[in-house]
């Protein structure tokens, strides 16, 4: 049985956001590409990736998984890259070995705290950036997490996706956003077609659970457009053109074998109850109006009901939210599973019932309760975003 999360990364920053801004040497076996004849050059096909030398023994096949989303915002590493606009993070004296170890150990805190035991994480630069942060969390008695991986990209800042897993990454490549969509530019009608860097890939990433073939989890990652101007249409434009691809892929993962648990998780940069996530997606926040195996359920439905059908965010706290805004709490990153994952469903992994939720622990917070982002009171913080998290259990 293969268990399958999708964490699709599509954008540049965060909502709301700056737009500026192991000693074992063992390998993985190699990828193996999927070629998709219809990709337009230069993003052909899957385009492989290396997930880098496992760590120590993963341990026995798990019966729970703690499974999470976390945009660290803008973790940048050391090396000044001169094809990509790195602003205040180009190495120099605003961005040096200093404020980089201050960064990875203070994102280590959090990492510790949330325990999951496979990490989506958005905005890293490069692997060399996600191996630091690595190995900081090792030092600071959190998670080892043995396996790592970091997509591709054609960002214009450079930034990636990565996962950190306890348990063995198998294959890691980048699916390019190449869904054709016609929008509306400021000169006329505009069609995107992967042809330009209008968005990141999905990341693609296979993890093994049981040690035999044919028992991999299967990770999807997303990071969509910010809320932002977004060239050459509007940012919800390049939303909704991501979530048709990946209901796209959902369905005929789901075609293939209904009986195949999917997660799709990442920073959205959408509202629960906006077109992307409610209406392209079709996700729903109660899972009693799941029907078929493909249906979405939004785990946000898990921290209370009073989030149900109020189209509106006047109800949003830090306990259930993940981003805030110029004082305002919102949901752009989610976690949503496939209906054969809910109670009675056909996969052999379930979700275990109310295990979604957001970390919110109190050294998150600065002075006003919102999240503590880093460099705002010098050399510690974390991120513009609170980590979420959902539990999937052998049925």
């Amino acid at each position: 049985m293969r268990i399958l999360v999708l964490i699709l990364f599509a954008s540049l920053a965060v909502g709301g956001c700056d737009p500026r801004g192991g000693s074992d040497d063992r390998r993985p076996p190699p990828v193996t590409p999927v070629v998709d004849a219809d990709v337009p050059e230069p993003d052909e096909g899957l385009l492989p990736v290396d997930a880098g030398p496992p760590g120590p023994d993963a341990g026995p096949p798990p019966d729970r998984l703690v499974v999470a989303s976390y945009n660290v915002h803008n973790l940048f590493d050391l090396t000044d890259d001169p094809q990509t606009d790195e602003g205040e993070y180009t190495p120099g004296p605003q961005w040096n070995a200093a404020d980089f170890a201050s960064r990875v150990d203070e994102l280590a805190r959090v990492f510790a705290a949330l325990d999951a035991d496979v990490v989506a994480v958005l905005e890293v630069e490069t692997e060399a950036a996600l191996t630091a942060l690595r190995d900081a969390i090792r030092r600071g008695g959190g998670p080892d997490y043995g396996f790592v991986a970091v997509s591709p990209t054609r960002d214009g800042r450079g930034i990636r996706l990565g996962v950190l897993s306890r348990v063995p990454i198998t294959q890691a490549a980048g699916r390019p956003i190449n869904r054709t969509y016609t929008c509306e530019g400021a000169d006329g009608p505009v069609t995107l077609d992967g042809s330009r860097s209008e968005a990141r890939p999905i990341f693609q990433v296979e993890l093994e659970l049981d040690g035999q073939p044919g028992s991999d989890l299967v990770l999807f990652i997303n990071h969509w457009k910010a809320r932002l101007d977004s060239f050459p249409c509007v940012d919800s434009e390049h939303r909704q053109r991501s979530a048709l691809q990946l209901r796209e892929v959902i369905d005929q993962f789901i075609a293939e074998d209904p009986t195949r648990p999917v997660i799709a998780l990442g920073d959205f940069n959408t509202f629960e109850f906006e077109p992307p996530i409610r209406t392209a997606l079709g996700a729903v926040l109660d899972e009693a109006a799941l029907e078929r195996p493909g249906d979405l359920y939004n785990v946000w439905g898990d921290v209370g009901v009073e989030l149900f059908n109020d189209n509106s965010n006047r109800r949003n706290n830090a306990t259930n939210s993940s981003y805030n805004f110029r004082g305002d709490w919102t949901r752009l990153d989610h976690i949503l599973l496939t209906a054969n994952m809910a109670e009675g469903g056909a996969a052999s992994w379930r979700h275990a019932p109310d295990s979604g939720g957001v970390l919110h622990e109190g050294f998150l917070f600065n002075a006003r309760g919102y999240p503590l982002v880093w460099g705002d009171e010098g050399s510690r913080g974390f991120s513009d975003h609170l980590p979420i998290f959902v539990t999937i259990e052998r049925r």
